[in-house]
């Protein structure tokens, strides 16, 4: 019972977080998407449209979506064989197999609200307005070895979890974008300025879990060390004895969120395109280095805490008729809140300080050869460093324009320990208007077998065009 309980607590926990932010990189195969404009947002110097002026507006300039881990959900839960091949099991030698020593579940979503770039002769300029969302999940491979191998093989001594963290963040992002040719047909550099402004954040600097059980398993104590840094409009509210209870937001009005300026922040990307020969082109950027300082709504929970378990009376609980009978669920539900009670907060235990929280990083080097001036191919290198992890994929694509109003790309990627992701990017123009798709793995279209879920999609107006650009990725 004891080995249950703990196993169902610690699960619960994992599932519940992973499930939020899985629930939605930028495109690496964008890169050298021909005749989009976006792929300047990877690198502010790479401009693969030549006209003039590019406008995306709210409420058609598309979303972008991301969700990435070094498991698939198909590594925890899949058909079973045998008598259970009708049936869903839950495979934890599996899931603990495809893990490393430390993990994570990264998720991004980005809503772009406004977009213009104005090209005059050598120079590019642009403008874009954003709403930006991140999350991630991390935790240590203990975590689950614990929930598979239960504490028996740990009696009379401490076992480590590990670290538990989990990170959100909501801002806005006003971006504004200058690139030049500073050497004639040879090397174009950009640079982007950010002004960033938070909207809400959680930030775990720490959460270290673990469990002792004593050396006669009569009892499990379950601790904790953490410290968590919150931004959240609402107001705190407080049980009689001074516990946390809740964070009362009924009177937040949208707006008021929406546009709030009391957390800012800045960031800036760089990149270059230099021209190696006629046919190869080289390229590389830095995106997103900055960070947001948070002054406003604060919650700062430093605590340690210490819950132990000596088992569930269930005596009062196997005969209806008597007065003092207790349901299994009430029980249940009982320890849980004991649980709950022994982890929250106290009031002395929450402060209001000012925190800073940096953004996800991201590094570009590139590559491209020109086949003839329908077709290229492109190798692309990404990392990916947020909250001291960091990811690596690398992007063979192909990419061909056919005439003036269709660019079409395919992809292949590696991407950790992921090496079956097939991309696509579609682009079809007509006029001025130009839909376009694009998604580094279409085999997400069956999720559970996918570390790597994104789609980017959207629509661009079009005025002016100038001559065919010399670089081979553009």
């Amino acid at each position: 019972m004891k080995n249950s309980l703990i196993k169902y607590v610690l699960f619960s926990l994992m599932v519940s977080a992973g499930f939020f932010t899985a629930m939605a990189q930028e495109s690496s195969t964008l890169y050298f998407m021909k005749g989009v404009s976006q792929s300047d947002l990877l690198n502010p110097a790479l401009h693969n449209d030549s006209s003039r002026v590019v406008i995306s507006l709210p409420g058609l300039s598309g979303i972008y979506f991301n969700a990435n881990s070094g498991f698939a959900v198909n590594d925890l839960i899949h058909k079973g064989t045998g008598l259970l091949a009708d049936s869903l099991v839950m495979d934890f030698e599996s899931f603990q197999n495809a893990l490393k020593s430390k993990n994570s579940i990264e998720q991004n979503v980005s809503i772009p609200l406004l977009y213009i770039g104005i090209r005059v002769k050598k120079s590019f300029f642009s403008f874009g307005i954003t709403e930006k969302e991140v999350a991630q999940l991390t935790f240590d491979k203990s975590l689950v070895t614990f929930i598979k191998d239960g504490n028996a093989p740990y009696v009379g001594q401490d076992f480590d979890l590990g670290n538990l963290e989990f990170d959100a963040l909501h801002y806005r992002e006003y971006a504004f974008g200058y690139s030049n040719e500073v050497i004639k047909n040879k090397l174009t550099v950009g640079l982007k300025l950010k002004a960033l402004y938070g909207k809400s954040a959680i930030q775990t600097e720490r959460m270290n879990l673990k469990v002792e059980t004593a050396a006669d398993a009569s009892y499990l104590n379950l601790k904790s060390d953490m410290k968590v840094n919150i931004s959240m409009p609402g107001k705190l509210e407080y049980d009689s004895i001074n516990y946390l209870s809740g964070i009362n937001s009924d009177n937040l009005k949208p707006g008021d969120y929406m546009m709030q300026t009391g957390n800012f922040g800045m960031a800036f990307d760089l990149g270059a395109v230099y021209i190696l020969t006629p046919k190869i082109t080289l390229s590389g950027s830095i995106i997103d280095m900055g960070k947001i300082s948070f002054k406003k709504d604060l919650i700062n929970i430093n605590k340690t805490a210490t819950y132990k378990w000596e088992g569930i009376d269930v005596s009062k609980s196997l005969d209806k008729t008597k007065s003092d009978y207790v349901s299994f669920d009430d029980l249940f539900s009982n320890e849980a809140d004991k649980i709950s009670n022994s982890f929250r907060p106290n009031k002395s235990e929450i402060k209001s300080e000012s925190f800073d929280v940096s953004i996800p990083t991201k590094i570009y080097l590139g590559g491209a050869y020109q086949i003839n001036k329908k077709y290229d191919i492109g190798l692309l290198d990404r990392l990916y460093m947020y909250k001291g992890m960091s990811k690596n994929s690398v992007t063979l694509s192909g990419n061909a324009m056919f005439g003036n109003f269709f660019s079409l790309t395919g992809s292949y990627s590696m991407i950790g320990n992921s090496y079956n992701n097939l991309g696509l990017g579609m682009a079809i123009r007509a006029g001025s208007t130009q839909l376009y798709l694009v998604s580094d793995n279409l085999l997400a279209l069956n999720p559970s077998k996918a570390q790597l879920v994104n789609l980017k999609f959207g629509m661009n107006f079009f005025f002016g065009r100038i001559h065919a650009p010399k670089a081979a990725v553009e």
